[in-house]
């Protein structure tokens, strides 16, 4: 059995839609160099890097920014490497966690950094 997947019209018009939005809202929020993924759809590693103390990485281990305490990162880009192929269910391991700390955080049950 074969397989061909190609993208439609619509496709390539709702993921340069997604593109153009994001651009928007980081730009609105203040973001600097700003990139772009293209027409392309990959998961990115190691680009908001976690670790354990505030000099290097970009967030702590809970994925909290260690810049912008309201900030959390809770994607791909939180690790150096990936085992496998497809990272996705690291990633939504990562986002679950990070949800259970920041609810943890809000009802009082874990203190907040810094």
């Amino acid at each position: 059995m074969s397989r061909c997947i190609a993208w439609c019209d619509d496709d390539g018009a709702l993921n340069r839609h997604g593109i153009d939005v994001m651009g928007l809202a980081l730009a609105a929020s203040g973001g600097r160099n700003i990139g772009e993924q293209g027409d392309d759809t990959h998961h990115r590693y190691g680009i908001a890097r976690m670790g354990d103390h505030p000099k290097t990485p970009v967030v702590d281990g809970d994925c909290r920014s260690w810049d912008s305490p309201n900030l959390w990162v809770c994607d791909g880009s939180v690790v150096l490497i990936t085992g496998g192929v497809n990272p996705s269910l690291t990633i939504q391991a990562i986002a679950l966690r990070t949800a259970d700390r920041i609810t943890a955080m809000v009802q009082g049950r874990d203190p907040p950094r810094g």
